[in-house]
């Protein structure tokens, strides 16, 4: 079951992928994931994954005109 985690007008869905976690990103509104949302097949924390995803939010956040 993975876990919601609203950041910035951004959903994030947290799981479990093979020894790792995956971070899928939505940007407000869309039904599909951002392609660039995080995965890691092996052993990592996982905060570690939820900060890579506030990461890439972060930076999308900025290259907004």
């Amino acid at each position: 079951m993975a876990e919601r985690i609203d950041y910035r007008g951004y959903r994030l869905e947290v799981g479990p992928v093979g020894k790792g976690w995956r971070a899928a990103i939505y940007a407000p509104g869309a039904a599909s994931p951002l392609p660039e949302s995080p995965a890691v097949l092996e052993t990592i924390n996982k905060e570690e994954i939820i900060t890579k995803a506030k990461e890439i939010v972060d930076a999308r956040l900025l290259s907004r005109p």
